[in-house]
Order: structure tokens, then C-alpha cells, then sequence
């Protein structure tokens, strides 16, 4: 059975056989995000077959919305984050999401995406395919520190080779402004 689930007015559409845990309603992610650590996790934490993603979104198609200029070391920073608090949870977690911590950890591969929606100007595919071949290629010299050489930048329009759908969600289209 496929899982769906949304994140910031996107569905995300995972094939049958898939885990996928939102980590940042964790409650050891939330007690990470308090100081002294300050912790900011990925969104997503998908697997399936022994292959871990780390799921960043991200959506800069509201009015005033505007891409930070360090944002693929603000997201390489959540990855970090985000295999800190599996650490921890698989080794002194409790439940369910210990065990789905232990099998992430296992996992013989890393991936990590940022799913972004930007702005187009209503050209869809031509009006994001340079910002994000830019985004990726920051996000390629943040990565390659955790031994993630491949990382993929995505959206609704430009998939890039990711395993699941994403979808906009139509409820919330009106609230954007990107075309």
C-alpha cells in the first residue's frame, strides 16, 4: 500500500513497501531544537531496501518568499542534525521509533533530497532548471563532507530520479504566488 503524507502543501507519494517517518514531529527532535543544541531536522526520513533519504521541503512560492543565499548549507546542516537525533534515538530511544532509527542507520546507502518549490514565472520546467542545478551543486559541496556525493534537488515539476510522487496541494495553491 503506498504511504502519502504532506509537508508544507505538498503531498509526498511513496510507492508500496516504503517507512516513512516525519522527524521533525518527533518529540526527541523537538527536545533537540531546544537549547543548547538548537537542532533543526530534515522533514522526511525514508526507506526502503536498505536505502536511507533524508527529505528536506521547502516552498518559496509565497508572496515575499525569498530563497536564503546559504540555503544548501542551512539544509546539509539539517541532514547533520537529522542523523545526530537517529543516533541517538536508536541507541537510547524508546518504541517504534527506535527500531525505525536502528534499520536507517543500517541502511547501506545515503541519499539526501531537497524537495524545493520556487517561484517560475509560469514556465514550470524552464523557469526552475538553473536555480535548481545551482541549488544542487551547493548542496553537493555541503554533502560530500558526510560521504553523500549525489545529493538531488527537486519539485513538483522536476523530479531529478527521486523513488516517490510529489504533488501541490489544491487546497493551498491560492495562498502561492508563483505563477
Amino acid at each position: 500500500m503506498p504511504v502519502e503524507t504532506e509537508v508544507d502543501g505538498s503531498f509526498f507519494v511513496f510507492p508500496d513497501g516504503w517507512h516513512v517517518e516525519k522527524l521533525d514531529e518527533w518529540p526527541e527532535q523537538k527536545q533537540a531544537t531546544q537549547p543548547p543544541f538548537h537542532s533543526k531536522g530534515c522533514d522526511l526520513v525514508a526507506m526502503k531496501d536498505g536505502i536511507l533519504w533524508l527529505i528536506e521541503v521547502k516552498d518559496y512560492t509565497y508572496p515575499n518568499a525569498r530563497v536564503p543565499d546559504d540555503l544548501a548549507e542551512k539544509v546539509g546542516l539539517k541532514f547533520f542534525h537529522s542523523l545526530a537525533v537517529l543516533h541517538a534515538v536508536a541507541r537510547w530511544g524508546q518504541d517504534s521509533r527506535r527500531e525505525f532509527s536502528a534499520a536507517a542507520l543500517a541502511c547501506r546507502e545515503a541519499h539526501v533530497c531537497l524537495a524545493v518549490e520556487l517561484p517560475d514565472g509560469g514556465r514550470r520546467l524552464i523557469g526552475v532548471q538553473t536555480p535548481l542545478a545551482n541549488l544542487r551543486a551547493g548542496l553537493r559541496r555541503v554533502t560530500r563532507k558526510l560521504n553523500v556525493h549525489r545529493p538531488v534537488v527537486s519539485n513538483s515539476h522536476r523530479m531529478n530520479g527521486v523513488p516517490w510522487e510529489i504533488r501541490r496541494n489544491p487546497e493551498t495553491r491560492g495562498t502561492h504566488s508563483d505563477r
